[in-house]
């Protein structure tokens, strides 16, 4: 089939599967409710099994029957361990109104587009070059490692790139003291550099770092990404999935875009079988604080929640900047939305050594951690009347959010000690939050 074709046809059958289940979501809950979670299920269910999944390589479809996808459910793990020893954690699922909270996984280095893998690494480079530490000896190594190299897709220098990234995760994770800690997820995506994460001296072990084997568009696959799900299972290595659909692409509302996100989610689990997934849907700018986008990501996390199980970790990403409050009202709605809905993890904020040699987290990862231990229990109807509260005081400013000032305006690298008016803004936040029915412990 060609690609175009496949495309066509899946974009149909989306609409079709997500008027016939009937789901609909309310306009003023962004949690979603019971019938309408099913209901994604079993329409994402029939779309899957009708449309199949692509390989843009051999232009082939790749069909699945219903049995075997409900199998494929019933046998995912509900829980994923990482890390060894001591540092060993162990991440269980949990439903909408667990009062479990989800783990905060604390990462050497935040590498993702939230905080810029390059800019955010030459920058820790930059400030510990003159340290007669394990770290300063490591940043001069690795200015000379990483001098000229750009951090590109399919070149040597995206896999140098990883490799300076692992090995600065690793030196932190020695220097707090937890030297088999869970790292994190690489962003790296190609199997040259992964390979040459996992397979040099001094680099990660297989219960270290995990890697994505589903970074492709809706319902499609590659030989590569077949490999890598055949690697991560012949290296012990954990696999992440799941899928950023696009609300405004394929999917033309937040009722259709958590279809496809299950759809997506379950052709994946179908051959790679993951350890954990990773549910998130954005709109056209690549942002998950709009309504309707948080709405369909409960829709697809409260759909896993009941018929498939696998452990969902998120992030919390504003589309307002660092140092804005509307950017922090993001990030408290974003994890009340997810811990809310299931959410079992949440990820992607740096740590680093403190003077004492503890890690030290920054300011918005405490914030959300506080956030998640406040919603942790809190049934569909108290935690959709509070968003809507918290909603009202930021949506204004998404058609022209704030422009704030860089990441290392307001940490010291050396230390992660946050400037004084961050602190300040923190402060207040809180209090606003607080005042609107978040009770903090």
């Amino acid at each position: 089939m060609g690609e175009q074709e496949f495309d066509l046809k899946l974009s149909r059958v989306l609409r079709r599967v997500t008027v016939d289940y009937g789901i609909r979501f309310k306009p003023a809950e962004i949690i979603c409710d019971d019938a309408a979670a099913d209901a994604i299920f079993q329409a994402a269910l029939e779309m899957l099994v009708e449309v199949g999944i692509y390989n843009v390589d051999s232009n082939r479809v790749i069909l699945l029957i219903r049995e075997e996808l409900l199998e494929t459910c019933r046998d995912t793990p509900k829980q994923f361990t990482r890390g060894a020893g001591k540092d060993a954690v162990t991440v269980t699922s949990r439903g909408h109104n667990s009062p479990v909270v989800p783990h905060g996984f604390r990462w050497p280095l935040a590498y993702t587009g939230y905080l810029g893998k390059e800019s955010f690494l030459a920058e820790m480079i930059e400030a510990h070059l003159l340290e007669a530490t394990e770290l300063g000896e490591l940043a001069r190594e690795l200015k000379t490692f990483l001098a000229g190299v750009e951090n590109k897709a399919g070149t040597v220098g995206d896999t140098m790139w990883a490799v300076a990234v692992a090995r600065w995760c690793l030196t932190v994770a020695r220097m707090i003291g937890q030297p088999d800690m869970f790292v994190g997820t690489m962003s790296a995506i190609t199997v040259p550099a992964i390979l040459a994460c996992f397979m040099g001296d001094n680099l990660y072990k297989s219960y270290h770092a995990g890697f994505s084997v589903a970074t492709m568009p809706e319902l499609k696959i590659s030989w590569e990404r077949l490999q890598l799900a055949f690697i991560s299972r012949q290296m012990g290595v954990a696999k992440r999935i799941g899928g950023v659909t696009v609300l405004g692409a394929y999917a033309r509302n937040a009722e259709e875009t958590a279809v496809l996100s299950i759809a997506t989610l379950l052709a994946q689990l179908s051959y790679a079988a993951g350890d954990w997934a990773h549910l998130a849907p954005v709109d056209l700018e690549g942002y998950r604080s709009g309504r309707k986008v948080m709405q369909a990501q409960s829709g697809a996390c409260r759909a896993s929640e009941r018929n498939i199980g696998v452990n969902v970790t998120m992030l919390q990403w504003a589309k307002n900047d660092w140092g804005s409050a509307y950017g922090l009202y993001e990030k408290a709605a974003l994890i009340i939305e997810q811990t809310c809905s299931g959410t079992g993890s949440f990820w992607q904020y740096p740590c680093h050594p403190g003077p004492d040699g503890k890690a030290v987290s920054d300011l918005d990862f405490e914030l959300v951690g506080k956030v998640a231990w406040a919603v942790s229990g809190m049934e569909r109807g108290p935690a959709n009347e509070l968003l809507e509260r918290i909603i009202t005081l930021y949506e204004g400013s998404l058609a022209h959010p704030e422009k704030g000032k860089p990441y290392s305006y307001f940490y010291d690298f050396r230390t992660m000690t946050p400037r004084s008016d961050l602190v300040d803004l923190h402060r207040r936040t809180e209090q606003t939050l607080a005042g609107l029915g978040i009770v903090f412990a």
